[in-house]
């Protein structure tokens, strides 16, 4: 179990499926980012797919990337890691489909936002939490704010709580919203919008859209990055609010005026 593909052809089209299966809720450590991207590369490689499939096994996309591994120790090997997956997707001559029921929280919304279209059950879980870890998610940053615009942005990647998915179509993020148990009907009704085009033509297109995309939102990830690793995760507070998460009790952050060193934290980044 971890990272398993499958591929099919359906009327000339090959559809190639990643699903994410380290139960329960499928949690992306190092090892699993890196089996992922592994996968990823494979399906560029063999350059056959026109459909790509992301989504998870059984009753959850995804909970997102450890929260066990945030740390100062792991994170500068973590976060490259799963950073590597998005230029897979954007290097696939595919259309990128997420498909999201149950939970999809922080690094695994990121993930589905960063398809091509994303096909959510009505009831599906969806929220970027880590703001309320004293964190916050780097690529959703410039990927919500061109998808959706600065204000939605930054409700929910500063709100931090759920939000509802016909919220979430409505703000454009969810291109198609399936009722309780029909993702797989709504993912068919998808696939036949691509049945009998041509492959090449079809690759040619996706890679220009995922040109544009890296040109946006793509060519800010590794901005991102750096500013997670030299700035964020040196912050006392990023160590609390994961010790606070471990230990099931409210964070106690620091406030403005307790000295923190900024110019030190400032220096770290030059």
């Amino acid at each position: 179990m971890g990272i398993e593909r499958a591929d099919r052809v359906e009327r000339g089209i090959t559809v190639a499926t990643i699903t994410l299966n380290h139960p329960p809720v499928h949690i992306l450590d190092l090892a699993h980012c890196e089996e992922l991207q592994s996968a990823l590369a494979e399906v560029r490689a063999d350059d056959r797919a026109r459909v790509l499939v992301l989504r998870g096994a059984g009753r959850c996309f995804s909970a997102g990337v450890d929260i066990k591994q945030h740390t100062k120790e792991l994170m500068p090997a973590l976060l490259p890691a799963f950073h590597s997956i998005f230029f897979e997707l954007l290097g696939l001559q595919s259309v990128n489909v997420a498909l999201v029921n149950g939970v999809c929280m922080g690094g695994a919304a990121e993930l589905a936002f960063a398809c091509d279209r994303v096909i959510a059950e009505e009831n599906a879980r969806i929220s970027f939490p880590e703001i309320q870890l004293g964190c916050y998610p780097p690529v959703a940053i410039p990927l919500l704010t061109q998808r959706a615009g600065h204000g939605r942005a930054v409700a929910a990647v500063l709100g931090g709580r759920e939000i509802p998915v016909a919220a979430l179509a409505q703000w454009g993020l969810v291109d198609v919203v399936a009722p309780a148990g029909g993702l797989d009907d709504a993912l068919q009704r998808e696939i036949a919008l691509y049945h009998d085009k041509s492959p090449a033509v079809l690759g040619m297109t996706a890679h220009l859209l995922h040109e544009e995309a890296l040109r946006t939102w793509g060519s800010r990830i590794k901005h991102m990055e750096a500013e997670y690793l030299e700035k964020l995760l040196p912050h006392p507070d990023v160590a609390e609010g994961i010790a606070a998460f471990a230990a099931k009790r409210p964070a106690r952050w620091r406030s403005l005026d307790e000295g923190i060193d900024l110019d030190r934290i400032e220096g770290m980044a030059q």
